[in-house]
């Protein structure tokens, strides 16, 4: 083997090649007989195929790890220990020391992002014979992937928070119409405005909810009371089906608010009780007869989807050793032009009570 390629399987020894494309893979359709006394056109502009947008990483926490790092910190306060937490004095301290409070809220996640890696091992001869830019078109290709591939990687790590249970506080749960678990959603169970508000008020309340053998209780352990601000807002992203819902609700339609001063994101469909309210296909959810989120199986014939309402940038982090980078080398020992995509990243959840499922069915 040569020295290059040699050098080249060390430095790329975990890439996972898509198969190497030539002439024949890229060559389009057959457009049936041609007479050279008859011409073609072929025009060279592609018409895309649809294109799942990005949506949750625009509501996460951005860390980017300098270069010679492996692992990333992320301090963070459980919470503020607030009035209760706090040991007060209230008579003058003569003779004697303030009661002193330990600092005992402070802790830290550790992320280390791993290698995702992808790339296109293109034959020169099929770069030169077709009427397409086969390489920008390997550049779309790859740089959608990988935001596709991080958007429902977001969506999943969100949606696996840790529950709250009887003593700890975390992720709750909210499920529609009169269900105390996914296994137990019938057709009607649908989303609607009173489930958007009752979400709201457990991220702002101290209180936290816990599901236990069918009924919920509250757990002995206190939350964050977390509030929207315009640089963190609530956001809750809902599936296209939960669209639909609201949009045939003319109660949300009546209230909700759309444009604005402020940036739309993609697959915002408007606010209601000023939380932005996002359009994803990218989440979590299960048909019928299959296993659920909560670990159930859904009835048959019963579809759902597990919405989030979650707290931007203090639910989620997503963490790069190294941002999306796109090469184009020339492979000279197979006539190639092959190009890469090379990154490294984590999704981590920073705090699993600024998250709030909601279990709803999709008709």
């Amino acid at each position: 083997m040569l020295e290059r390629e040699v050098e080249y399987f060390k430095m790329y020894q975990t890439i996972k090649e898509l198969a190497e494309s030539q002439a024949s893979d890229v060559q389009g359709t057959t457009v049936g007989t041609k007479y050279g006394l008859q011409p073609i056109q072929y025009l060279k502009e592609i018409v895309d195929a649809a294109q799942n947008q990005l949506f949750f990483a625009n509501f996460c926490q951005v860390i980017v790890a300098p270069e010679g790092v492996h692992d990333v910190v992320i301090p963070k306060r459980s919470k503020y220990q607030g009035r209760s937490g706090m040991s007060f004095d209230t008579t003058e301290r003569i003779g004697n020391d303030i009661t002193w409070t330990t600092m005992d809220n402070l802790s830290s996640i550790i992320a280390t992002p791993s290698p995702v890696l992808a790339g296109y091992g293109i034959s020169n001869y099929a770069l030169r014979t077709n009427a397409i830019n086969l390489l920008q078109a390997a550049r779309d290709e790859l740089s959608y992937a990988i935001g596709d591939r991080l958007d429902q990687a977001i969506a999943v790590a969100i949606g696996n928070a840790t529950a709250s249970t009887s003593s700890a506080a975390g992720a709750q749960t909210i499920f529609g119409g009169d269900a105390t678990a996914d296994s137990g959603l019938t057709n009607g169970d649908v989303i609607n405005t009173d489930i958007v508000a009752k979400a709201a008020r457990y991220l702002k309340d101290t209180v936290c909810r816990y599901w236990s053998g069918g009924s919920e209780a509250n757990s002995s352990a206190t939350k964050n009371a977390w509030n929207p601000t315009a640089g963190e807002p609530f956001v809750l992203f809902i599936a296209p089906a939960q669209e639909e819902a609201f949009k045939k609700d003319s109660q949300f339609v009546n209230a909700a608010e759309y444009g604005g001063n402020q940036i739309v994101q993609n697959g915002e469909i408007g606010q209601y009780l000023g939380i932005r309210i996002i359009s994803s296909v990218n989440v979590e959810g299960a048909l019928g007869s299959a296993i659920a989120p909560d670990g159930t199986t859904m009835a048959s014939g019963v579809n759902m989807h597990r919405c989030i309402m979650m707290k931007a940038k203090r639910a989620c982090a997503v963490v790069w050793g190294q941002q999306p980078t796109i090469k184009v080398f020339d492979y000279p020992t197979r006539d190639q032009t092959r190009i890469t995509l090379v990154c490294a990243y984590q999704i981590k959840v920073i705090h699993d009570d600024a998250i709030v499922w909601i279990d709803v069915t999709d008709t």
